[in-house]
């Protein structure tokens, strides 16, 4: 059972609620829902500065994936260029 609320949400966190909510293909009411079911499932003990600090961890570890990424993807392009050359010869 869903009850109605009135909250004031900024300009930012409403056009972001929308996007997503286009994005995944569900409304603004169901994502208010999803956000509030995560904070609600994180321990009480969480303070916000251990939250930053694993925030901060995991875009740390995200930059080195996505740093990977880029470089295998440059050794598969020369890679490709390397095969291509081959094959006109």
């Amino acid at each position: 059972m869903v009850s109605a609320v009135m909250a004031y949400l900024t300009r930012k966190q409403r056009k972001t609620l929308f996007t997503r909510a286009r994005r995944h293909g569900s409304t603004l009411s169901e994502e208010v829902r999803k956000a509030i079911d995560l904070y609600l499932d994180l321990p009480p003990s969480l303070h916000k500065e251990r939250w930053a600090a694993l925030a901060k961890e995991a875009n740390g570890s995200l930059d080195r994936s996505i740093a990977r990424l880029d470089e295998a993807i440059l050794y598969c392009r020369q890679s490709m260029e390397r095969i291509g050359e081959l094959e006109r010869r």
